[in-house]
């Protein structure tokens, strides 16, 4: 998902310099790279102690594939709805998912109110990053 992400967003018609899409390409690579290795250490260790079940099990894979959809129905509302109503309802998922502590639903409906609105506002004014506007577009 993150090699459709990437090539899609950045335009790569640099007239000088390093290419705009090398960096982010770079760090996207990196990050692939460690996942991998991060993955293949784990499935290389030995259970402890070794009867117990392998360290990667059915339910660690059910996790892996239920995130990569999550993200992958995020980036298709972010390009359809727009950063800030995707955004939100992302983030009240997550908040409703992750259960860390015992949330009301006045933490959930802030946190996921405010917290799409500071980002869009940061990136776009004060780095001149262009967010998907989607159904709040004039």
């Amino acid at each position: 998902m993150i090699f459709v992400i990437v090539p899609t967003q950045i335009n790569t018609a640099g007239d000088y310099g390093l290419d705009p899409a090398f960096f982010p390409l770079m760090v996207l690579w990196l990050l692939v790279i460690m996942g991998v290795v991060l993955v293949a250490s784990r499935m290389r260790q030995p259970a402890d102690p070794p009867e117990a079940e392998p360290v990667l099990d059915r339910w660690n894979w059910r996790f892996i594939a239920g995130a990569s959809i999550f993200l992958l129905v995020g980036f298709i509302a972010i390009d359809r709805l727009g950063f800030i109503v995707a955004g939100t309802m992302m983030i009240a998922v997550l908040m409703f998912f992750i259960e860390l502590r015992h949330l009301n639903w006045l933490e959930v409906v802030g946190v996921s109110l405010i917290a799409p609105f500071v980002i869009y506002y940061v990136l776009y004014h004060l780095f001149s990053v262009q967010l998907p506007a989607g159904v709040l577009s004039p």
